[in-house]
């Protein structure tokens, strides 16, 4: 019995030009978009505690069961990393930081390590 390996079917060179072509002439069509001057924070991180802060609510309310904890804001919104031994405790961290941010986009990358 032999293996046979699919491949896509590659694209004719005319096919690829006039595809690169058509790419170009829109990119050079486009308007250039104005920046707009810096706006003030958006309304959903006013309520965001420090992340200092929040690191604190996450040692206390998870017992300093979640170790390394390390809470990081950016345009994306709040990641948390540390470390904990239980799947309980990483579902633990997202609800104590969407008690005090419900509207902010959140990464939970809580690293859960068996003892």
């Amino acid at each position: 019995m032999s293996l046979q390996i699919l491949q896509k079917p590659r694209r004719s060179f005319a096919e690829e030009t006039s595809i690169l072509d058509g790419l170009r002439k829109s990119l050079e069509c486009e308007p250039e978009m104005e920046v707009p001057p810096q706006q003030q924070p958006a309304p959903q991180w006013e309520s965001c505690p420090a992340p200092a802060k929040l690191e604190t609510e996450i040692l206390s309310g998870t017992h300093q069961q979640v170790r390394n904890v390390k809470v990081r804001y950016d345009h994306s919104g709040i990641t948390v990393y540390g470390v904990s031994s239980t799947y309980y405790l990483k579902q633990l961290v997202t609800q104590i930081v969407q008690t005090f941010a419900p509207s902010v986009p959140l990464m939970n990358r809580v690293l859960v390590q068996g003892k």
